[in-house]
């Protein structure tokens, strides 16, 4: 029972405090709100740079004050300088016609006229301040001004300028020195002597165009001769005008002949079947057939086979009157027999070398006129002629064929070949006209003797000096003198970059300040504290503490701002706004050394002492410190979950004093940690903490910000950073570069812890109120006892 109602005592006190600090923390919120509020109450802007002027007035006026004084000693001290000029409009040879020359040369590349143009301009101010052209002009002006080689100094020429005006053909001339009669006299003899040089420059340029152009007149005449004949000589050999037009005859030639080839063929093809089929009804080769015909046609033949059939049909005749002893018969048959033996002879002289030895029979059945077979034999021969005339032509038109294609094969080449000849014949043929043409204008201003320059604005004697003007030099050096004062009062005001206050720190950051935590320099005694009298809070501790023993450490635990600040801190986080059922975070730094690691620490304390599920993190693979803090051994941490498959439970490990503060150390150092945060693991591992709800708070201690992209990797898959700024070491460039990097990241910066807070500092107030609040406290504590 007692046990029991002092668990109730404990847990009431718990969430009575825990109500109270949300109180105040809400009557204090929106953060943004009230830091703008101070913003428009304490602008940081001109006030602070005027501010920082006035507390350094004396070092302003001082410099301000010495530095006009000095130029003004400085400015009465010097003898006047005056200046004289005079303007030289220059038109360049090359652009009057020497350009149409120099085109010529660089026919086969070069720069353009205009880029020539500009190179000449620049070269002739080089020549007219060289020593070749000035050295005569000062030994004349020396006759009069023996001291003019100290006024112009032929190595560096500090008195005498040349320049081009911008975007003009002028270049102007000018002189300073403490006589204004020896500048007008000394410019006036530079003036003569550069338009008596540019007068022998021009003669000399047109007798070396007219040499160069004389030589290349006849060197392109001989080209231009020499391609024309290569042109009529391929003409001739191929028997062509234009290749063009050759190609195009030879296609449609080809395009005829292969078209009559084609027919030819189907003509033969056509002959041999009906010559074919005719050969099988006589039975006969051609030469057989000629052979029959020859003997049909010849007359003695036929003669003597009709007297044959005559007698035959009177041996008829007779032999039904008379026996065959009868002389009239015998006489018949004898007859017979002659004509036989006649019709043999002929018929062997005819057939026999075709038909070999024949009977006297088969002679006169061929022999004999048959009007069916002497058609069909002529019909026979017909187009054996005519498959001896197709064939014929189909190898005429072969050989045509073949000569076609192989002109057509040449035609590519031969076509090339006379491009290439016409184009260079049209190049040299316009070289040469324009040659001939610059020629003819060579020689017209050769005897003209034409300048390119002249003087349009003629030397005068100068009237005021150019050097000092006092006005200038006054008004110069005062305002060199101010500037110089207010970058020094400023230096001397900023001379320390560091961050010291915590309005420095809101003008600076211009972000939500979620915590400030005091200085503590004995942080152990309080480390004492939290581990005797935290873990009392758990209403799940099996053996409740010895709480009348530990009520003076409580009280002193209360009345410790320090730890008070975490709790303020904690609380500021959950009531930010993060719509999430598992709030996690990353805390990070700018530099190393701010406290980071201590602050997420204590944080994830706080958190747990409330009765938060806190799982705390350490992210920093690089130079882990939470399993120092915590007094842990860091085997089987995060590097070794993400550099090989193992189960998360496995390295997530419970704290013995903190029911509700579970950690992962760093694990084993590894080469490359930015791989392993980036990696698909990581962010695998985040995921899951988040879906099984298992904690209320997650939070990552992180390596700090500039120099490493740790923290930027594993933000966006969090709820947001904050950011620790321990004051008295955080300088304002790096804080600026971390805000930065963090915008360009479009990383969510929840806001900044600011660690180191002073008790006189503004938190001050805050921690001084908590103070004497618990001290009415603890006085109220004692009455009642």
């Amino acid at each position: 029972m007692f046990k029991k109602k002092k668990s109730d005592f404990e847990l009431n006190s718990i969430n009575n405090n825990h109500q109270e600090i949300e109180n105040k923390v809400v009557s204090s919120l929106p953060i943004k709100s009230k830091i703008t509020e101070e913003k428009k109450d304490n602008p940081h802007g001109f006030y602070q740079f005027f501010a920082s002027l006035k507390r350094r007035w004396i070092v302003l006026i001082t410099v301000t004050t010495g530095i006009t004084a000095i130029v003004g000693f400085w400015t009465y001290q010097q003898s006047p300088i005056y200046q004289g000029k005079f303007m030289l409009l220059v038109e360049k040879y090359e652009e009057k016609g020497k350009n149409d020359v120099n085109n010529n040369i660089n026919i086969n590349g070069g720069i353009s006229p205009s880029q020539l143009a500009e190179i000449d301009y620049n070269t002739e101010i080089q020549i007219l301040s060289s020593s070749s052209v000035l050295l005569p002009i000062l030994e004349e002006i020396a006759i009069k001004y023996p001291d003019i080689y100290e006024d112009i100094n032929l190595e560096n020429l500090d008195n005498l300028t040349i320049k081009p005006l911008e975007n003009t053909k002028i270049l102007e001339v000018t002189f300073k020195n403490k006589n204004p009669e020896k500048i007008k006299y000394v410019l006036d003899k530079i003036a003569d002597s550069y338009l008596a040089n540019n007068l022998e420059e021009n003669k000399n340029n047109i007798n070396e165009g007219l040499k160069f152009v004389r030589n290349q007149v006849p060197q392109l005449e001989n080209q231009v001769s020499s391609l024309q004949n290569q042109l009529q000589k391929l003409r001739q050999q191929y028997q062509f005008i234009d290749p063009q037009i050759k190609a195009t005859e030879l296609t449609q030639q080809l395009i005829t002949v292969e078209k009559d080839y084609l027919a030819t063929q189907v003509q033969l093809q056509q002959a041999n079947s009906a010559y074919i089929n005719i050969q099988q009804q006589l039975n006969l080769s051609p030469e057989q057939a000629i052979a029959v015909s020859n003997l049909t046609q010849s007359p003695t033949y036929q003669n003597s086979l009709k007297q044959l059939q005559d007698l035959e049909v009177e041996l008829a005749v007779q032999s039904a009157v008379f026996t065959d002893e009868s002389p009239q018969i015998i006489t018949l048959k004898e007859k017979r027999e002659n004509l036989l033996k006649l019709l043999r002879q002929e018929s062997n002289n005819t057939l026999a070398k075709n038909f070999g030895n024949i009977t006297d029979q088969q002679s006169i059945a061929l022999s004999t006129p048959n009007q069916i077979r002497t058609k069909l034999t002529e019909e026979l021969l017909s187009k054996a002629n005519e498959i001896k005339m197709l064939q014929t032509k189909i190898d005429s038109l072969k050989i045509v064929l073949a000569q076609i294609n192989q002109h057509t094969q040449k035609m590519p080449d031969l076509t090339r070949k006379y491009t290439d000849l016409q184009r260079e014949l049209q190049s040299n043929t316009d070289s040469l006209k324009r040659f001939l043409e610059i020629k003819e204008k060579l020689e017209l201003e050769q005897v003209q003797k034409t300048v390119n320059w002249r003087v349009i604005s003629p030397p005068q004697k100068p009237k005021k000096p150019i050097y000092p003007i006092p006005l200038n030099n006054m008004i110069i050096g005062f305002l060199g003198g101010l500037i110089l004062g207010t970058i020094t009062s400023l230096i001397v005001d900023k001379l320390d970059d560091k961050i010291y206050s915590l309005n420095q720190l809101k003008s600076y950051a211009k972000q939500p300040i979620l915590g400030e935590i005091p200085v503590q320099k004995n942080i152990n005694s309080i480390e004492k504290i939290i581990h005797k009298t935290l873990p009392s809070f758990n209403t799940h501790t099996e053996s409740p503490p010895n709480w009348m023993s530990k009520a003076t450490e409580i009280e002193e635990y209360k009345s410790s701002y320090w730890i008070e600040s975490f709790r303020n801190l904690y609380t500021n986080i959950s009531l930010i706004g993060l719509d999430s059922p598992v709030i996690s975070l990353v805390i990070s730094s700018a530099n190393p050394a701010e406290g980071k690691s201590t602050i997420t620490l204590n944080l994830a304390k706080a958190a747990a002492a409330i009765g938060q599920k806190v799982l705390l993190i350490d992210a920093d693979l690089r130079l882990p410190q939470l399993h120092h803090l915590l007094g842990i051994n860091n085997n089987n941490g995060l590097s070794d979950i993400l550099g090989k498959e193992s189960d998360l439970s496995s390295v997530i490990k419970k704290i013995p004093e903190w029911e509700n503060l579970s950690v992962i150390t760093a694990g084993q150092i590894v080469l490359d940690p930015t791989q392993l945060l980036h990696s698909k693991k990581m962010q695998y591992i985040i995921k899951q903490l988040k879906k099984s709800q298992q904690f209320d708070l997650i939070l990552f201690d992180s390596p700090s910000i500039l120099g490493f992209s740790d923290a930027r990797i594993i933000t966006p898959h969090t709820n947001g950073l904050v950011l620790v700024v321990k004051l008295g070491k955080t300088e304002k460039n790096p804080l600026q570069q971390v805000i930065e990097q963090v915008k360009i990241s479009h990383i969510p910066l929840l806001g900044i812890v600011a660690n180191g807070i002073k008790y006189n500092d503004q938190g001050g107030y805050y921690r001084s109120n908590y103070h004497n609040y618990y001290q009415s406290s603890k006085t109220i504590n004692k009455s009642n006892s």
